[in-house]
């Protein structure tokens, strides 16, 4: 298999974003794990510090040693990034106080072991580079010690050694700072909890983000990374929400707060706006009673006594009223509506689109055996389609349809797609298109959970698979049930109507919520009682990351 460092070389020399997609795929969980306890548990805040090291190592791929070894480099850098974020009294005052009643209590249970876990880290980085890469192989990238000592040019037995004496170092590091932990439990803790599944989805997002800012970084474009990423989360929200929002904790647009901070914002700017045109509403209505008095003077006047000007001027002023009210009523084009005026921006949501659509469809690509080609014909029409749709709905919700009339477009629009594919495809092809696009929540959600089963990877394998016949099964008695056709889009924000109509989208989410519960009950009968409860927690977040990609994604295609 393809080493990390061989896949970022890759990146480097041919800008192959595959192999960088790859690359985060590999090493989210490390990244993202490590970053959740530097930042004492904040997921959000985690998600920012994952994103902001792989765009680094994006950018400086090309700089990197063929020498080092990857995971390493991305442990310290996000050790790095995750300090910049967290530093100041208030950080410190944090570990000595965890660390305090660490050492009151001793107590090692999993909580208090958590409690400690920035420590852990920030100890980790402070090792010598070679007990450093040990302790990283073996419990962050979770290798065997046959891996292990591959790795670091040894044995098997050298290399469980090793890993030993880096244990110790590690343990007297921690001692040294005032942790009481003794040396089976440093152990423990780094089987269990050096590694966390990322958000599903997560991934995606990263790598949309992380390749836009190299790409901005190599065009020699002003966009800063920043400005970057909020287009990718915000702007560019359809195709890159969509993995992330049928699965747990991630979410479009990385953060939760954040996006309920934005969303606030934006609800402060709309009450101002609108506060300002009641305010000029009521001037013009004033400044209408002034006119209407003074022509109706006019009028009582002999016209003898009117005058020419008197006349012209108060006409003049009554068309500037009116053309003040018809501003005042008249509503502005949508936030995406003028980011796809900008040529360059078009184009940039567009590439975007193609990126999210090339993951989610890459498991169809691969058993289609599309030459690239093909694979890039196939991509480039799927982000012509969304593109076509963004477009719509913006329409729609602008000279407001009826869910009745948006259906009809949409029906075409989706007629006129599938011609196209069929054209493109073929007719084997494009069947099998067409069942991959009607299961995609089964296969998403079987895919994403996957990571959250226990077992090897046959047992989990055997698991998505059972997951992803029921979901299937499933989805199309509810479809039946509801009088709806089998390739209905049950992924609510792959649905564009949702997007255009907020009934639709709530009759979509409530839809899928009667899927999962069906899926849940069945699922008993082969998911431990765990598994089971991380799956109940995976649909409610589905749901509520849906709606939130929706409600998003409506009000930057609504008119201002």
């Amino acid at each position: 298999m393809t080493t990390g460092e061989q896949l970022v070389a890759e990146y480097a020399e041919t800008g192959s974003e595959t192999a960088f997609r790859e690359v985060v795929e590999r090493y989210v969980n490390l990244v993202y794990s490590s970053a959740l306890r530097l930042m004492n548990g904040d997921a959000f805040l985690a998600q920012d510090v994952a994103q902001t090291v792989f765009s680094d190592l994006a950018r400086s791929s090309g700089k990197l040693s063929r020498k080092v070894m990857l995971g390493g480099w991305l442990h310290r850098h996000t050790c790095f990034v995750a300090s910049n974020l967290m530093r100041g009294e208030r950080r410190r005052q944090f570990r000595e106080r965890q660390a305090l009643e660490m050492n009151s209590t001793e107590d090692h249970s999993e909580a208090n072991l958590a409690q400690v876990a920035p420590i852990l880290d920030e100890a980790v980085n402070q090792l010598e580079p070679e007990d450093r890469a040990a302790i990283l192989l073996r419990f962050f990238e979770q290798k065997d010690f046959q891996s292990v000592g591959h790795a670091l040019g040894s044995s098997e037995e050298a290399a469980r050694k090793r890993v030993t004496r880096a244990l110790d170092k590690l343990h007297l590091s921690l001692t040294r700072r005032g942790i009481v932990l003794s040396a089976g439990a440093l152990a423990a803790v780094l089987s269990g909890q050096a590694v966390t599944a990322a958000p599903a989805g997560l991934a995606l997002s990263i790598s949309t983000t992380a390749l836009a800012a190299a790409a901005a970084a190599g065009s020699g474009t002003t966009l800063t990374l920043l400005k970057i990423m909020s287009m990718t989360k915000l702007q560019i929200g359809i195709a890159a929400a969509v993995v992330v929002a049928i699965a747990i904790p991630l979410v479009v647009q990385s953060e939760k707060n954040k996006t309920l901070r934005q969303e606030n914002a934006s609800l402060r700017q709309q009450t101002e706006q609108l506060a300002g045109l009641e305010d000029q509403n009521k001037s013009l209505t004033v400044e209408n009673g002034r006119l209407s008095d003074l022509l109706a003077e006019a009028g009582k006047t002999s016209s003898v006594a009117r005058s020419n000007q008197q006349l012209r001027e108060l006409a003049k002023l009554r068309s500037e009223v009116g053309k003040l009210k018809t501003a005042a009523a008249t509503p502005k084009p949508s936030m995406t509506s003028g980011l796809m005026s900008d040529p360059a921006m078009r184009k940039m949501i567009r590439d975007s689109q193609k990126m999210g659509m090339e993951a989610i469809f890459k498991q169809f690509i691969t058993d289609a055996k599309f030459t690239p080609d093909q694979t890039t014909n196939f991509v480039n029409a799927l982000g012509d389609h969304i593109m076509a749709n963004i477009d719509q709905i913006s329409g729609l919700m602008r000279d407001k349809k009826s869910p009745e009339e948006i259906d009809q477009v949409f029906t075409q629009q989706e007629a006129a797609f599938q011609q196209k594919m069929q054209e493109l495809l073929g007719p084997d092809s494009s069947a099998q298109f067409q069942d991959y696009t009607r299961n995609l929540a089964s296969h998403l959600t079987a895919e994403q959970f996957k990571g959250q089963m226990t077992g090897d990877q046959a047992a989990k394998d055997q698991k998505g698979t059972q997951l992803y016949d029921i979901m299937r099964e499933e989805t199309q008695a509810a479809l039946s049930q509801a009088g709806l056709s089998p390739d209905f889009q049950t992924v609510p924000i792959l649905n564009f109507r949702n997007f255009a109509s907020e009934e639709e989208g709530e009759k979509n989410l409530k839809l899928l919520q009667d899927i999962y519960s069906r899926v849940s009950a069945r699922a008993a009968a082969f998911l431990s009682p765990d598994e089971l409860e991380k799956f109940n927690q995976f649909q409610t977040m589905a749901i509520q990351q849906n709606r939130s990609g929706l409600a998003m994604n409506r009000k930057m295609m609504a008119p201002q």
